[in-house]
């Protein structure tokens, strides 16, 4: 019997860029938790370790490498998948600041014949990358430019060749989405170059003219794929990135909610009966016990009840 393909989907985060993560896995809970994820550890604390490692169909990998900024986290995805990189047959990256706003189709049938699924950036080469990439990689001034921050392709020699080029462009400007797009025109990858505004909302894409319906994100009443917060937003204290657009802070809200429902409830399965009896009576409390006690004093209120408590007190 054929083995089934197997997409891996993949992120990358830091302590900083945690409370985004939430929201990014809050929605692969909701939309694509049958495919596995792995968070590349670009620098998490043990605290943020813990709270996400027992999450079902999650892994947490390790680099042997330091991680001091996580534009080289991101090079070392090569590095970051090891052995695991030969169990898959596609690889699918989504930046932290990304999250699911609906489930994908079925990639393999658009998949079929090509190497990389990836949207073509409204700029050029030449508007955006460093001049010493352009004559070291032999690209052109009038090549499409191609955004990093989500993409399906198939492990080849792409991911090697995306880290050694990496390895050696740190001093340069945008030397880490250079180094991928060198790294594509070099291996000379078969692009099919899917529609940005559907597959991958941002800035320069869909991100300000989407429409929303029930917590959907649309693009010509298509429903959106990804939507990347890497423009037109405000950072809250805990460095978690808010949308400008009032719906669409509205669906980041939702996601992050729903991992914290599924996070609380994975506590429960983990903690002892003692912790959760605590933990509910406090909720109780502070939640439940407050509306109980209002409900009371307005009854009594409304009866007149104070009046006499008050006359005989």
């Amino acid at each position: 019997m054929a083995r089934q393909n197997k997409l891996l989907i993949a992120t990358g985060c830091d302590s900083n860029f945690f409370p985004n993560l939430r929201i990014l896995l809050g929605s692969w809970m909701t939309h694509m938790a049958d495919f596995e994820i792995v968070v590349c550890d670009f620098g998490l604390t043990k605290t943020q370790i813990d709270e996400i490692i027992l999450t079902p169909r999650l892994r947490i990998l390790s680099s042997p490498k330091e991680i001091d900024e996580p534009w080289f986290g991101k090079t070392l995805i090569y590095t970051f998948l090891g052995e695991c990189i030969n169990e898959i047959d596609a690889l699918m990256w989504i930046d932290a600041d990304a999250f699911f706003n609906s489930r994908l189709p079925d990639i393999w049938p658009i998949l079929e014949g090509y190497d990389i699924l990836i949207d073509a950036h409204i700029q050029s080469v030449g508007e955006l990358s460093d001049i010493k990439n352009i004559k070291d990689y032999s690209l052109r001034k009038d090549d499409s430019y191609f955004s990093a921050g989500c993409w399906i392709a198939r492990p080849g020699n792409f991911l090697k060749r995306y880290q050694d080029i990496g390895s050696v462009t740190r001093d340069r400007i945008f030397w880490e989405p250079d180094a991928f797009v060198s790294a594509i025109y070099l291996e000379k990858l078969k692009i099919r170059t899917i529609n940005g505004s559907i597959w991958h909302s941002r800035g320069k894409t869909s991100l300000k003219t989407c429409s929303i319906n029930n917590l959907t994100a649309f693009h010509h009443n298509q429903p959106i794929y990804v939507i990347h917060a890497n423009a037109f937003y405000q950072v809250r204290k805990d460095g978690r990135r808010i949308l400008h657009r009032p719906k669409l802070a509205q669906i980041q809200d939702y996601y992050e909610n729903i991992y914290n429902i599924q996070m609380r409830r994975d506590y429960k399965t983990n903690q002892n009966a003692f912790s959760f009896l605590c933990y509910y009576t406090r909720y109780y409390f502070f939640t439940v016990g407050s509306f109980v006690k209002k409900g009371i004093k307005t009854i009594v209120v409304f009866l007149g009840i104070h009046k006499v408590l008050k006359k005989y007190s």
